[in-house]
């Protein structure tokens, strides 16, 4: 996937690089471990596109690679990635789902 960087050129972005996707003020960003970069897009139509791929809405702001969640925090209602430092929001009608998610992968290591 080609992202856009602040100056305006482009770089190639691996699937598996990519922790989430998120939308702000009409922005759409591409979060990976690397940092966050600006995307042409929508987040129905990257659901869409990545949504068999393992990358599952969470609430109405964020599509999160469900491959790269390390673990969720039920008192902040948060999903957190392998560095520990970033995290995507998760609703409360997707919290189950994600408990079910990491109970299932804890019993598949």
């Amino acid at each position: 996937m080609r992202v856009l960087l602040k100056d305006g050129s482009s770089l190639e972005v691996r699937e598996e690089e990519i922790l989430y996707f998120s939308n702000y003020k009409n922005t759409i960003f591409v979060h990976t471990k690397e940092g966050e970069f600006v995307l042409p897009t929508t987040l129905s139509d990257l659901f869409a596109a990545y949504g068999s791929r393992g990358f599952e809405r969470l609430d109405r702001s964020n599509v999160v690679n469900m491959n790269n969640i390390n673990d969720y925090d039920a008192s902040r209602k948060v999903v957190l990635f392998q560095s520990g430092e970033q995290f995507a929001t998760v609703s409360e009608a997707n919290e189950r789902r994600i408990q079910r998610f990491l109970a299932a992968v804890d019993k598949n290591p």
